[in-house]
């Protein structure tokens, strides 16, 4: 049986020759803008996906033979199935190619059907990605916070599960898009796992459905380096978004650009129909209530009243200082950086009177006033918010770790 399984391993090295020198993502960091439309597309629909930017125009007319089926199609851009795999693409009108597997299928990759999403991409950016002078690299949109993806490991095989790992499988040889997590609560968090080809794991046999699928295992983490013992020489990719919105009011000097990248990445504030941001439009409090809700990781459920109504139920437990909990005329007022300040203190569990709601963005560094003096003046409380203020103000509650309610 090992001899087999080693046959086995060799055939499909000669398959797949790239898996023996796979290497990372390449050193220097790329910063490539894509239009709202398409980044939405696969922050929407993807799970993994690799991509690059051609830079380089792209006729769809002859896209047509590329392709077994055809999703989408519009002026920007293509949504399509390559032959012989069951990953997804999209092509931009520009030059960007990204080759994905669903949502739903997450980190699963079926390779049986060819669908290392790698040389999909290549085969259809008429790019070689192993090129030197090729930028490419690997996401996750399904699982953002994700940093690592490391394939190819073949059962019998010890190896050690870092924390916080998710493990999935896939089959090499059936015909369907098989996918499924394995018995993770088999597995011993930062122990070594032991995968036996009789179909035990750790000792404890499989049942029959899971040890005849289980050929491969993908592993993702979302913090450090998984300590697994395998060949080095195997697929491991770093996961970095490199993806920016290309909106059209947005330029690459503004001083909130990385704010909004951050904000619309997360999905807390989405674009407009015709590729603009507008940093500079005010916000309603019921768009606060919403963002804040979002941020704060709330779900929402079916539409009642309110189109923001929702949000403000969430938020009522904490007694949040928010005008429009039971009126229409409070979630349409016009909301202000001292207002945003009250939020956010109470959010916090502090108080979040005037001075020290202004107090507290001064403490923590979430504000330094818009001339760095610090005072309650200097933050000009009464001044109306503005969409890019926004997007600044949370990316930095984020960055100083006030991810919860209190």
């Amino acid at each position: 049986m090992k001899k087999m399984l080693i046959l086995f391993c060799l055939s499909l090295s000669l398959l797949f020759p790239s898996f023996a020198f796979a290497a990372e993502t390449p050193s220097s960091k790329p910063e490539w803008e894509v239009t709202p439309d398409v980044y939405n597309i696969l922050r929407e629909r993807a799970g993994i996906s690799v991509y690059t930017h051609t830079h380089k125009p792209v006729d769809f007319n002859n896209m047509k033979y590329g392709f077994s089926k055809i999703y989408e199609k519009t002026d920007n851009y293509i949504i399509a199935r390559p032959y012989n795999t069951k990953d997804y693409m999209i092509i931009s009108k520009d030059g960007f190619y990204a080759a994905y597997t669903s949502k739903e299928k997450g980190a699963a990759i079926d390779a049986e059907n060819g669908s290392m999403l790698w040389r999909t991409l290549r085969n259809h950016a008429f790019e070689d990605v192993w090129d030197k002078d090729n930028q490419y690299g690997y996401f996750h949109f399904g699982q953002p916070k994700a940093t690592d993806l490391v394939g190819d490991l073949w059962i019998n095989e010890d190896f050690l599960i870092p924390q916080g790992t998710t493990i999935y499988e896939f089959s090499m040889t059936d015909s369907e898009d098989w996918y499924k997590q394995l018995p993770v609560d088999m597995l011993k968090i930062g122990e070594t796992n032991v995968f036996s080809q009789n179909g035990f794991v750790n000792g404890i046999p499989l049942d029959d459905e899971t040890r005849w699928h289980m050929r491969s295992v993908f592993f993702l983490t979302s913090g450090g380096t998984p300590e697994l013992s395998y060949d080095p020489r195997r697929l491991h990719w770093k996961l970095e978004n490199w993806l920016y919105p290309a909106f059209r009011d947005v330029r690459k000097d503004h001083w909130a650009r990385g704010n909004i990248t951050w904000a619309f990445r997360t999905g807390l504030i989405q674009g407009f129909q015709n590729g603009r941001f507008q940093p500079l439009s005010l916000l309603k409090e019921s768009d606060l209530t919403v963002i804040a809700a979002k941020y704060f990781g709330f779900k929402p459920g079916a539409t009642y009243g309110h189109r923001a109504q929702q949000y403000y139920d969430f938020f009522k437990p904490y007694h949040l200082p928010l005008k429009g909990y039971s009126t229409d005329a409070g979630k349409n007022s016009t909301v202000t950086r001292g207002q945003l300040a009250q939020v956010i203190a109470a959010s916090q569990g502090a108080p979040y009177g005037p001075y020290s709601a202004v107090g507290f963005m001064y403490k923590h560094h979430l504000s330094e006033g818009k001339t760095g003096e610090k005072t309650f003046e200097d933050y000009h409380f009464n001044e109306p918010l503005t969409r890019a203020q926004i997007s600044a103000f949370f990316q930095r509650m984020e960055e100083k770790g006030m991810t919860t309610l209190k």
